[in-house]
């Protein structure tokens, strides 16, 4: 599934309302980990995750279409990608998960 994903351009993800308007499934991390670009429904996100910097964000089908034709049309999926790639790299990887697991301990 991972090699899948980082082949892949673009990524859609749909929370489900269980939790409210907080967002942040694995998959939002998953498909950002793996450099493609995070295309998910409006939502509270984590820390880095940010509409037009590190992912893009719709409120309907509609929408999710248009954003999908401009981001492959003039290539800013890419950019947006990179930067969604670089703040789990930087922000989420192990040695922080460490350090907040052992603040909280």
């Amino acid at each position: 599934m991972y090699a899948q994903l980082s082949r892949a351009k673009i990524v859609i993800n749909a929370a489900i309302d269980m939790a409210g308007g907080d967002r942040g499934n694995m998959r939002c991390f998953e498909a950002m980990g793996a450099g493609a670009l995070l295309l998910t429904d409006a939502g509270n996100y984590p820390p880095g995750m940010v509409d037009g910097q590190t992912m893009r964000v719709y409120d309907d089908a509609e929408e999710t279409v248009e954003i999908i034709k401009q981001s492959l049309g003039d290539g800013s999926w890419k950019g947006i990608a990179t930067e969604g790639h670089t703040t789990i790299r930087t922000e989420y990887n192990k040695e922080k998960q460490l350090e907040k697991f052992v603040s909280l301990v």
